[in-house]
């Protein structure tokens, strides 16, 4: 199939089901009358088609995926446009449940779930850095386990564009609010703040109506979800490879526990946490469970605060968590 959105419309394809609605878009089941092969479409929202930097993210989602083939990565293979001008982006159709559905329903995954699917997260990962596209928005809803044990996993959703309130970092002036609420580099040495996150949190509500709590709290605004953004994303700066480490380290923790880390009672208490605390470590979160030490400290390094120490790329940590699951089998042998 061509990767060009210049040809393609919607009438090479028969839609079968609506099989999930996204804040960009919904995801049809459906069939190429030519090749008869199954897919899933992603039609962006009819009254997001006209604006300039939605339709920019929903395009380069498409772009940006068509270009990266691997097993963990879902396979997006063209876009093209509706005859509404609503634009689509054709790729393939996953049979499974997001991380998210999963920990939803109160699961978590057992260790050899977790070190399977996080495996093939990190290799998927991995090759996307090497193709020089950080994906900025990793999170348990784009991360889709494929098959009945929930091991094999795939990435999904690319459509990250380098607009602010559209990608994986805070707005200038959220950024600007929690930096001039600690001190320099306070998420990199650890020191605390001679302000209190409460005393912060009280100063930020009195600002009601200002553009800090709005860009925060409006609808449809997409910045990435404080959840799973790292210290330095918080306070503004750019997101790298080490970022995207802190953030799988996130949704390890989450996987893990059944916990968010360093969840506040706001997304701007998250954020104000998330530069002003070091996570806690696995263990002392989930009661009647206690982990193996090697798993617990692979995802400790993964979430320090200074990015300098943590795993300096997504690859080192795939290593980490192999050797972890070596040494624990060479431990129960």
């Amino acid at each position: 199939m061509s990767n060009s959105g210049q040809n393609l419309t919607m009438d090479r394809f028969k839609i079968l089901s609506e099989v999930g609605v996204g804040g960009m878009g919904k995801v049809f089941q459906a069939v190429e009358h030519n090749s008869n092969k199954v897919l899933a479409l992603k039609v962006m929202h009819n009254h997001l088609k006209n604006d300039p930097t939605n339709r920019m993210r929903f395009e380069r989602e498409a772009k940006v995926a068509i270009d990266l083939h691997h097993k963990n990565i879902v396979e997006v293979t063209a876009f093209g446009f509706t005859e509404n001008n609503e634009p689509f982006i054709v790729m393939e159709f996953l049979e499974g449940v997001s991380l998210q559905d999963v920990l939803k329903q109160k699961l978590r995954l057992n260790l050899p779930q977790f070190f399977e699917a996080f495996d093939g997260v990190c290799d998927g990962l991995s090759h996307a850095h090497e193709s020089n596209v950080v994906h900025r928005d990793i999170k348990p809803s784009n991360i889709m386990l494929v098959d009945g044990d929930f091991k094999q996993s795939k990435i999904v959703d690319f459509g990250i564009a380098k607009v602010c309130k559209q990608t994986g970092e805070v707005c200038p002036e959220t950024a600007s609010a929690i930096k001039s609420m600690v001190k320099p580099n306070d998420a990199l040495t650890g020191d605390q703040s001679s302000t209190s996150i409460e005393e912060t949190i009280k100063i930020l509500m009195s600002q009601e109506g200002s553009s800090v709590l709005q860009d925060l709290t409006q609808p449809g605004e997409i910045f990435g979800s404080p959840l799973y953004l790292s210290p330095e994303q918080c306070i503004g700066e750019e997101a790298d490879c080490r970022s995207e480490v802190y953030t799988l380290g996130c949704v390890m923790f989450e996987s893990l526990t059944g916990s968010p880390c360093l969840k506040g009672s706001n997304a701007m208490e998250t954020l104000l946490l998330r530069v002003q605390n070091d996570a806690p470590s696995i263990n002392e979160i989930y009661e009647g469970l206690e982990f193996p030490i090697e798993l617990e400290r692979v995802v400790a390094k993964a979430l320090r605060r200074n990015p300098d120490e943590r795993y300096q790329s997504v690859q080192e940590l795939g290593t980490a968590l192999r050797e972890a699951r070596e040494l624990l089998y060479d431990r129960s042998i």
